[in-house]
């Protein structure tokens, strides 16, 4: 187990209130602290249980990423948490064999290259009659992105693992 680096965690908090668009002594009154511990908070000073949760409230992510800059459910360094729906379509992926792997790399690759043609025909008359090229439009970027980040959590959390039991092979 690695140590918490405080200075880190005080810049994550920080960044925190400043997304919040929130002045010390603001983000104090809704922790029900003093401005002088929310500077110390910004300094490395490791809040109160209570305090860490209601700062994982405000900047909409985890207490695990303010104290360690790492979502434990992927190993994620943005601040903001992941959707649930996403985590459970990576835990899905994961679940995936070798061919259904392959299966999917090449329906996302299908599904951007389809998302290319949608978007070069918006001036195309023909294609703007289409009753479902407005939907199709419309969804599937969303479709995509939520793919292609629900991959990328699979992948992270193979790394993860494997990189963790790397380390405990390392340290045995």
């Amino acid at each position: 187990m690695r140590e918490l680096d405080k200075a880190a965690m005080g810049r994550r908090i920080r960044e925190i209130r400043l997304a919040a668009g929130l002045r010390q002594w603001e983000l104090a009154r809704m922790l029900g602290t003093t401005q002088s511990a929310v500077h110390k908070y910004e300094h490395g000073v490791v809040p109160e249980p209570r305090r860490l949760i209601e700062l994982a409230r405000v900047g909409d992510t985890g207490v695990e990423w303010i104290l360690t800059g790492e979502h434990w459910e992927n190993g994620a360094t943005d601040r903001r948490r992941l959707e649930t729906d996403i985590l459970d379509t990576a835990r899905s992926l994961c679940k995936l064999d070798e061919r259904s792997q392959a299966t999917l790399e090449e329906a996302l690759r299908i599904m951007r290259e389809a998302i290319a043609v949608l978007e070069r025909r918006d001036d195309d008359p023909v294609a703007q009659l289409s009753p479902h090229g407005g939907a199709l439009r419309a969804h599937a970027g969303e479709t995509l992105e939520l793919l292609e980040r629900a991959w990328e959590i699979q992948r992270s959390v193979l790394e993860r693992v494997t990189r963790d039991a790397k380390d405990r092979l390392a340290e045995g």
